[in-house]
């Protein structure tokens, strides 16, 4: 009896594992990670998209572009995971080979507007973090390209604001960097004062001063940083998109940053797409944006 069960075993045995080999690999999703940011005296929490075939064996030399996609105001390092659906568009344009393997970062930078505020008791230096000690984490404990052409930064909303900062701030650490719907607040000016105080405090939570200082904010704003985006050392990609029917203007601003960009010869993609200031416009946004990264990146 066991003698003729060994075989029929056997041949189960081989089925299975044929299964196993020829079974595509999985991309994985790992919510709400934490590390010690030295910036940020304690913990950043972040999520992280690790693409189909990170973990198979014969790409375990292999390190991936990474980009660094921040969220808006009032969300955290879930929102691009849930709301924004990175998963499912990634593994879509992966499988399909219209997008190489990406490694996705969504940090939870509160409501800091992504700037350094620890010097005015605001949320914290969430710039420096996300600059130095989050890519320094990532390329240290998964297989993150370490040089600045498999690096992007992006964002959405305050997230698109403090993607293009950092960035401009920054050419130096960035291939390109994404806007989508970048919440700019062109209105302000040296002296502004708000119609509504209460409401800056919401929006703002002292990242720029309590109550709100337009000095503080004018000089965080990626503006400030154009000259170093006008004849940067290596080119830096720029990309801004926002929804025509954006009920905050972000398509106004949008509009008015790259006509600045291009007075100054700074080479930018503009796209404007039906909708608002809304997760359906950013959905969609997110693929493109993505593959014109990767049309970015300099073969070998």
């Amino acid at each position: 009896m066991i003698r003729r069960l060994a075989p029929a075993f056997a041949a189960l045995a081989v089925t299975a594992a044929s299964l196993s080999a020829a079974a595509p690999a999985t991309a994985e999703l790992l919510w709400s990670q934490s590390f010690d940011s030295r910036a940020l005296a304690g913990p950043m929490r972040f999520s992280i998209y690790l693409p189909p075939g990170y973990h198979a064996p014969d790409q375990a030399e292999r390190r991936y572009p990474v980009v660094y996609l921040l969220h808006g105001v009032g969300d955290d390092e879930r929102a691009w995971p849930q709301f924004g659906r990175v998963e499912q568009t990634l593994d879509g344009l992966i499988a399909a080979r219209e997008l190489p393997s990406f490694i996705v970062v969504m940090p939870n930078g509160l409501k800091s507007w992504w700037v350094d505020s620890a010097d005015i008791g605001g949320p914290g230096n969430y710039a420096t973090a996300v600059r130095d000690d989050l890519p320094a984490h990532v390329e240290a404990t998964w297989r993150a390209m370490t040089v600045r052409d498999g690096r992007f930064v992006a964002g959405l909303s305050m997230g698109g604001f403090g993607a293009l900062r950092l960035g401009f701030e920054n050419p130096e650490r960035y291939r390109a960097i994404g806007a989508l719907s970048a919440a700019l607040w062109n209105r302000v000016q040296a002296g502004w004062k708000p119609a509504d105080p209460a409401r800056m405090t919401r929006i703002f939570t002292g990242a720029f001063g309590e109550p709100f200082d337009p000095q503080r904010f004018l000089a965080n704003h990626p503006r400030r940083y154009l000259p170093r985006v006008q004849d940067p050392a290596e080119p830096i990609g720029i990309y801004l998109q926002a929804g025509d029917d954006d009920g905050f203007g972000t398509q106004f601003s949008t509009l008015e940053l790259f006509e600045e960009l291009r007075d100054r010869s700074i080479p930018a993609e503009l796209r404007i797409d039906d909708g608002g200031h809304d997760w359906k416009v950013w959905r969609s946004a997110l693929g493109p944006m993505l593959q014109w990264f990767a049309a970015q990146i300099r073969p070998d």
